[in-house]
């Protein structure tokens, strides 16, 4: 029987912040073997976010900014997580040029709620 390192399915960071914050992502990209920067020149980018242990109920999805050759930042708004708190997956999607599709990493994401003013 062969298993599978949590780690490595989960190789983002695990982070957590407060609903209603702006926050912003960065990414780095490398091939398989973690040494080879992967060409972002005329990919798409989205990040996606979903409930932990719902993968096909995503509840935010943003567009991604390339920042360098194989860089690229995502920003999320107050508006983006004011309503969101829990446990969370999130997922950088790249999209090549030539339309292929690889998700190069996963990880975990605490949002606590907001606190109501009053």
């Amino acid at each position: 029987m062969s298993y599978l390192s949590f780690s490595t399915l989960n190789s983002l960071d695990e982070f957590s912040f407060i609903a209603g914050n702006t926050y912003t992502l960065e990414f780095t990209v490398f091939e398989e073997n973690g040494i080879t920067p992967v060409d972002l020149s005329g990919a798409t980018i989205v990040w996606t976010l979903c409930p932990y242990g719902q993968p096909t109920y995503s509840v935010l999805q943003k567009t991604g900014s390339i920042t360098g050759a194989n860089t690229f930042s995502v920003s999320l708004t107050a508006a983006n997580t004011l309503s969101l708190s829990g446990k969370y997956i999130h997922q950088p999607v790249i999209t090549s040029f030539a339309g292929s599709v690889y998700r190069p990493a996963q990880g975990v994401v605490l949002i606590l709620p907001a606190v109501a003013t009053t």
